[in-house]
């Protein structure tokens, strides 16, 4: 059985369920070069597909976790009651996408073997995903038709936050497991979190935390003036570090995330963030030219929600004590409240959860609070799918269609094969050296940078050793060296280590591995390598084994000898605004463009000199 997953929106990504196993998944920004692209064409499938020398006539089943036909033209999505009708447009948007009214003619649920009607379907994304009721899987079933092939794909839409579930507990090892979900949306908190329960094949939801992490972290972002929280969340972490926590975190946290239903006053959810906001920061944003009054006097009743507002801070102040100040603040209040409402997901499943929580959605890309969540926690055990944003979701509905819907048993799954799941590309140069791990060892020793491409490209939004920048952590000139000279991207944004795993715990305070670069850990010898440590002393680090990645383990080796530090710099293989690349094209037009020095594609490499002489 093959089953083709499809998310569409901002990081648009496929997935292949083969044979009963997760072999492949990407997010289409790789292809298309647009930094989270919202489409995928019918060509970037194709060219996925062909991994595994299949075909799109060869798919038996298509898993949807959104679906907007703009974003895919080439797909129709049909009633399954009724073919004459097409669903231009639906999916997790909570009310706002509208869905052809005829629908409204379809057969109730009794008459059919199919879980949910489609008027279901019309209510439920305009309400939370589950109101306590255990037995809504969240599955409706549709027909497909994709345009030039003569065939009706049995289909079925997937709730989106059932879809990250899916994508970290079937891939998790774990036979039982909480699950906390949590990501952003501009409508209400039941689009954005989730507490559910997994066991063996069955994944479902019974509750929701009722608070919006990602899109309140993301919102601050912007007012901080750092620019749109979907892209530039990262940047705010790596300039929380720099600031101090202001009082009013610590002492009022638990009222700044209390649960949507026990909020004071309004409990629209933009006019509360404006008013959070202006709490933390004393500084209160403007709709055109007129303060709003009613939230500088701290009041959240605040009129209407006017879209075309102010923000209090400029671009240029977002580096300022001020604004570093508010983004520590901010990071706190992320962090603390992650921890209680994870320690309350254990609480009320102790008695099953056999200490085991997966994590997935965009607000668990937050590297430092993942740390707090890990180890101040009553969980034993943690686990992240590598794409746990909205990219992942492919995969989960996949996975969800093929364990819950088919009863199809479990597999294990390896750290190589969740981190690299893209796709290979072959080159055919003739001008490289062989590859020579002794030559690069020693480049990196003199603080040189490797451009590193080989094999299959990561799954998620991190270099894991196939698509990186390697550089000595050693010198901390390199910090300013790759934003400024090679990324360029802002000044405070920190780089990461990728270190030997048995080598992790002599480095950084930490007893658990982090394969996929999802942990912000406390180091232990900063002053040995200050490139890779950020002013707090903490690393965003991946631990490697042998097996994960033989070639580039057996190159931090000569490091080593070479150096005594079983560490280097990794960080993507990108340059500010950019996705990472994806062809051999792509890498050697960076090298070119970029101050690099050495350039390693699978088993050749060149250096600058090199190219210089041609």
């Amino acid at each position: 059985m093959n089953i083709l997953g499809i998310h569409l929106g901002h990081d648009a990504s496929i997935a292949l369920v083969k044979d009963g196993k997760l072999v492949g998944t990407t997010a289409t920004e790789r292809y298309s070069r647009n930094k989270k692209d919202l489409y995928i064409t019918k060509e970037q499938v194709q060219m996925f597909l062909g991994e595994w020398d299949m075909w799109l006539e060869d798919i038996d089943h298509i898993a949807l976790s959104t679906w907007t036909k703009d974003f895919a033209p080439w797909m129709s999505i049909y009633s399954p009651y009724d073919e004459k009708y097409p669903l231009g447009i639906f999916g997790s948007w909570h009310g706002e996408t509208p869905i052809l009214n005829h629908l409204e003619n379809t057969p109730r649920v009794e008459e059919t073997d199919w879980g949910y009607t489609l008027p279901d379907l019309i209510q439920r994304t305009a309400k939370p995903f589950s109101s306590g009721d255990i037995n809504a899987p969240g599955i409706w079933k549709l027909n497909v038709k994709i345009e030039g092939i003569d065939k009706v794909y049995p289909g079925f839409f997937i709730d989106h936050h059932l879809s990250h579930a899916a994508s970290a507990f079937y891939t998790s090892n774990f036979d039982s497991a909480a699950i906390f979900t949590a990501d952003a949306s501009m409508h209400h908190p039941e689009a954005c979190s989730g507490f559910f329960i997994g066991k063996g094949n069955t994944l479902q939801q019974f509750r929701n935390p009722g608070y919006m992490w990602g899109n309140h972290y993301d919102v601050m972002t912007e007012h901080l003036g750092i620019g749109p929280g979907t892209t530039k969340a990262g940047s705010m972490m790596g300039l929380a570090a720099h600031g101090n926590i202001r009082k009013i975190g610590f002492d009022r946290w638990e009222e700044f995330t209390a649960p949507q239903a026990n909020r004071k006053g309004d409990k629209e959810e933009h006019r509360y963030i404006d008013w959070v906001f202006g709490q933390i920061s004393g500084r209160f944003p403007l709709v055109g030219d007129n303060i709003r009054p009613e939230i500088a006097n701290g009041n959240p009743d605040a009129h209407q929600f006017n879209r075309e507002w102010q923000y209090p801070f400029s671009n240029e102040e977002s580096t300022s004590q001020e604004a570093m100040d508010i983004a520590a603040t901010i990071q706190y209040i992320t962090e603390r409240s992650l921890v209680k409402y994870t320690q309350d997901l254990y609480d009320e499943t102790k008695d099953w959860n056999d200490g085991n929580l997966c994590v997935s959605g965009g607000t668990f890309l937050n590297c430092n609070a993942n740390y707090k969540v890990h180890t101040e926690t009553s969980f034993d055990r943690m686990h992240m799918f590598p794409a746990c944003g909205d990219d992942g979701t492919a995969a989960g509905s996949a996975l969800f269609v093929l364990h819950w819907w088919f009863k199809h048993p479990r597999q294990q799954y390896d750290t190589k094969e969740l981190a690299y799941t893209g796709i290979t590309h072959e080159t055919d140069f003739e001008d490289g050296k062989p590859l020579d791990l002794d030559y690069v060892a020693d480049a990196l020793a003199d603080d040189k940078i490797v451009c590193w491409f080989d094999g299959k490209s990561e799954n998620g939004p991190r270099a894991l050793g196939h698509r990186s920048f390697l550089a000595s952590p050693r010198n901390n000139d390199m910090k300013d060296t790759l934003n400024a000279r090679v990324k360029f991207r802002e000044w405070y944004r920190p780089f990461a280590p990728i270190v030997l795993k048995e080598k992790a715990a002599e480095w950084f305070r930490m007893d658990f591995e982090s394969p996929y670069m999802l942990h912000t850990v406390p180091c232990k010898r900063p002053f040995d390598i200050p490139a890779a440590v950020h002013i707090d002393n903490t690393a965003r680090v991946q631990t490697l084994t042998q097996e994960h990645n033989p070639k580039l383990y057996k190159l931090i080796e000569k490091f080593e000898e070479r150096t005594g530090i079983p560490i280097v710099i990794n960080t993507s293989l990108n340059v500010k605004g950019q996705p990472i690349v994806e062809t051999p094209p792509d890498v050697v037009k960076l090298f070119n463009e970029s101050d690099v020095d050495v350039l390693v594609i699978n088993n050749q490499m060149w250096t600058k000199d090199a190219e210089e002489e041609r």
